[in-house]
């Protein structure tokens, strides 16, 4: 006897929806067994209670309050993810475990670590692509758009405002001319110097590039001077940081 399908299994079969011909096909043949059953109209009715709870508009997460700050620094208390943990592919996932820490702040629901985001940014494309986290972050219903006009006045004033952000930086080759393909980092406040940052992969050497220390939590609750990161953040002037906002 075939054994039954669990509700997990089951929910899913729908996150996979896509409207492609044969899971439509597969649809119609379950609203046709629902209807056969003794009580199928019941439970086919717009106002069945399964019906209406799926209907509902999801709460939204609060928007935080403006963080306070002490002696001009802000601090928020962003959960620190480690993408090194991610499996055999995690060292491409910095933008992944960047943003859910963000997400996982913000408290938005089902995201509890970074691969609980991952795997949905897999349903839309690669963890690499910004499209594919664009419609990650509207199937969640959650805020988040990518800018790359950033400033440090923009970036700090979301600080002020509440909100985390994710910087993509050039993490190779010396400070003064740095280079790769390019990482990203979740920012969680500042000081009078510099950043105060969770870095998914480790604690990056600012100065000659490459890491200081990898994996491990290494990159957890990291100092990066403005003076090292920003030359690495901002490459065409000031206002030409590539980032993740989570304002709106």
């Amino acid at each position: 006897m075939a054994e039954p399908m669990s509700a997990e299994r089951f929910l899913d079969r729908w996150q996979n929806y896509r409207q492609q011909p044969q899971q439509v096909s597969g649809i119609r043949g379950l609203y046709a067994a629902i209807a056969s059953l003794e009580g199928g109209a019941q439970l086919l009715d717009e106002q069945a209670p399964w019906a209406r709870q799926f209907s509902q508009k999801p709460t939204p997460a609060p928007a935080p309050k403006p963080f306070p700050k002490s002696n001009g620094a802000v601090s928020l208390a962003l959960p620190f993810f480690d993408q090194t943990n991610d499996g055999p592919d995690g060292w491409r996932n910095c933008q992944s475990s960047s943003v859910a820490m963000n997400l996982a702040y913000l408290g938005v629901p089902g995201i509890k670590d970074d691969l609980d985001y991952l795997r949905i940014v897999q349903r839309h494309g690669d963890t690499t692509q910004q499209t594919a986290h664009a419609a990650a972050l509207k199937e969640l219903k959650a805020p988040g758009r990518f800018i790359t006009s950033c400033s440090v006045a923009r970036a700090k004033a979301e600080l002020d405002k509440g909100f985390g952000l994710a910087f993509g930086i050039l993490h190779h080759g010396p400070v003064s001319v740095p280079s790769g393909g390019g990482h990203y980092i979740a920012i969680r406040g500042y000081d009078a110097s510099g950043w105060l940052v969770h870095d998914p992969y480790g604690e990056l050497d600012l100065v000659n590039g490459g890491w200081a220390h990898q994996g491990q939590g290494a990159g957890r609750n990291q100092h990066y001077s403005f003076a090292n990161t920003n030359p690495r953040w901002l490459l065409e002037g000031p206002s030409s940081g590539w980032a993740w906002l989570f304002s709106s």
